[in-house]
């Protein structure tokens, strides 16, 4: 029977391990007894390359460097583990391996993220040509620092080249829906046990959920699809039910008020999708949306003020709170100074890794290795041609989304390509005020796995059946 057989060779390899764990424990000690250990997961990684991307998304949600919540900070997810690699650079290449140990041994035949496929290449000419001229500006820009940084954009291009190869059916990409809801919910709970216990990031004497971007963008996917599945009267399980408002409530104790505008703007946004509703009331209505989301998010930074935190935020999204405090004023200042390095270095931007020069006083000292608007540091990083790949990675990921909304037969699978849309719009409208694709690796990661799904899912949609010919149609029925 092939189960016996499979159960005979599962018990073969682990008393195999063992026996291995146990020499290299007694020889070369503690890292001794892990090294087959990690041999083994790695081949088992190589079988089974879905398991690897579910890992690498999924440890790049749950895994905090700092806040704690349910699950203790594990900072060394995100540090180098060999030769440059992080164990999330590890988990990467094991799941690209397999998929290509695939094709070899199953001759299944290889797909690329054909919708995405125009963006990623701008993409990946611009992550050339930014390394090159960080490197030729002999700034002091280390190769393991271009490597990284390289490497973190280059996120945007492998995880969704892995993604469309390992979800492969509806069944794949309805699981990888609800795994994503499940980790959302748990996010939401996790966040709120740390602020309300105390254990978390401290912002004007008061605790906060997260103040990393994943989190928070992984919570308004979820919240974004809950509500299109209510609107369209898609069932959810329970615990979906109930986890979107703890979701909401974690979103909202996060204290990041761009967070906040792209929460109230995209779920305008997608209840109105949702409720496939057209007409000009609508397209006014979503035109207003849009003016005040952009506007509001363009207006604020995340300055920190006095008193109490949520009533203190709130106040600052009025016009007349905006540039009172160091932190807002700092984004402006900023603002004027990398727009007068970009027009220094219109062609080719100063480079990857490079600090922009200080032409105008600064309200604060900062990392000059980052700009908040996302838009300016990609044109700053990798010149214009790395803003046009930001801009058409986004369009695209937005184009995908409506194709497979309008076009997949699978209810759930809609409702899934809603919330991404709403998520890639939400994301479009916080880095007006902070840059985090490209720039942090976990971000990256997540947003290269929806755009993955997303390209996965437009491979899903049946092929439409051919029109019968004019000669078909008058032919007499036999």
């Amino acid at each position: 029977m092939p189960s016996f057989g499979v159960a005979i060779a599962v018990g073969a390899a682990g008393i195999a391990t063992g026996l291995a764990m146990a020499a290299g424990l007694q020889t070369a000690g503690l890292k001794g007894a892990l090294a087959p250990t990690i041999a083994v997961l790695g081949l088992l990684l190589l079988r089974f390359p879905g398991v690897a991307f579910g890992l690498l998304i999924a440890g790049s949600v749950v895994v905090e460097g700092e806040a704690p919540g349910l699950v203790p900070p594990f900072g060394s997810f995100y540090d180098v583990a060999i030769a440059s690699l992080t164990p999330q650079d590890l988990l990467l290449v094991a799941g690209l391996a397999g998929v290509l140990l695939a094709f070899a041994v199953e001759s299944r035949r290889p797909r690329l993220p054909d919708p995405l496929i125009a963006p990623l290449a701008l993409l990946g000419l611009a992550i050339v040509a930014g390394a090159a001229t960080g490197y030729a500006a002999h700034a002091g820009v280390s190769q393991g620092e271009l490597f990284h940084r390289s490497m973190t954009a280059s996120y945007l291009i492998l995880v969704p080249l892995l993604a469309v190869n390992v979800l492969r059916d509806t069944r794949a990409l309805r699981i990888c829906l609800a795994i994503g809801a499940a980790l959302a919910a748990f996010k939401a709970v996790s966040g709120l046990y740390a602020a309300f216990g105390g254990i978390g990031s401290v912002v004007e004497d008061e605790t906060v959920t997260y103040l990393s971007p994943v989190p928070n963008f992984v919570m308004l996917v979820f919240v974004l699809g809950v509500a299109a599945a209510l609107v369209r009267r898609v069932r959810l399980p329970t615990w979906a039910l109930a986890g979107a408002p703890l979701a909401l409530l974690a979103l909202l104790l996060s204290y990041r008020r761009s967070f906040w505008i792209a929460a109230a703007f995209t779920l305008i946004v997608v209840v109105v999708i949702a409720s496939r509703r057209r007409g000009r009331a609508v397209v006014a209505l979503l035109a207003v949306a849009l003016a005040l989301g952009v506007g509001g998010t363009l207006l604020v930074g995340a300055g920190d003020r006095s008193g109490d935190p949520l009533n203190e935020r709130v106040q600052t999204l009025s016009p007349s709170g905006i540039g009172t405090n160091r932190g807002d004023r700092y984004r402006m200042d900023e603002r004027r100074n990398v727009i007068r390095n970009i027009r220094e270095h219109p062609l080719t931007g100063i480079g990857l890794g490079v600090p922009w020069t200080v032409h105008y006083p600064l309200a604060e000292a900062h990392d000059r290795r980052y700009a908040h608007f996302a838009l300016l540091w990609f044109w700053l990083a990798f010149g214009p041609l790395g803003a046009i790949a930001y801009v058409a990675l986004m369009a695209a990921g937005l184009w995908t989304a409506v194709r497979v909304w309008r076009h997949h037969p699978d209810p759930l699978v809609q409702v899934g390509a809603i919330a991404a849309f709403g998520g890639l719009l939400g994301l479009v409208i916080v880095e007006l005020t902070a840059t985090f694709t490209a720039v942090e690796p976990r971000t990256s990661l997540v947003l290269g796995g929806l755009l993955g799904w997303l390209a996965a899912a437009w491979f899903d949609i049946p092929a439409p059946e051919p029109k019968p010919s004019r000669a078909a149609l008058a032919a007499p029925p036999a």
